[in-house]
């Protein structure tokens, strides 16, 4: 039987918790390396990739919680990093865009030109009256 990512998604928090869980019962508290959550631990822990920790928002904010409580830094210093850098990529993607639109304008109005030379140099040739500069 195939299952959705939904499913995927949600046996993650729920294994997270579980862990979170046996921890808490045990008396023990999340695997931390210089202050911060040990991710690769905690997803080894589980059973799963560390990505799964990343990206799915009931496990972010589970661990957020979890790490909160024990005073020490969770994920989101590496996804406001991510999302900082996700800002800075659109503001240049906004300003390549600009770029290209006024590039595009100006292309236009000399193609638009270089047709006006065109219909006067066949003109002149018409007329006989060429003049070479």
């Amino acid at each position: 039987m195939n299952k959705s990512s939904q499913q995927i998604g949600q046996e993650s928090v729920e294994a997270l918790q579980f862990y979170l869980d046996s921890l808490k019962a045990a008396g023990q508290g999340l695997p931390a390396r210089n202050g911060k959550v040990s991710v690769s631990a905690v997803a080894l822990a589980m059973g799963t990739d560390r990505q799964t920790l990343y990206k799915n928002s009931g496990c972010r904010a589970l661990l957020e919680s979890a790490a909160q409580e024990l005073g020490i830094q969770a994920i989101d210093a590496r996804a406001s990093r991510s999302a900082t850098l996700d800002d800075a990529k659109t503001q240049r993607i906004q300003v390549l865009e600009l770029q290209v639109a006024s590039l595009q304008a100006e292309v236009e109005g000399l193609r638009r030109k270089l047709r006006s030379f065109a219909h006067i140099e066949e003109h002149l040739v018409e007329s006989g009256r060429r003049v070479i500069p």
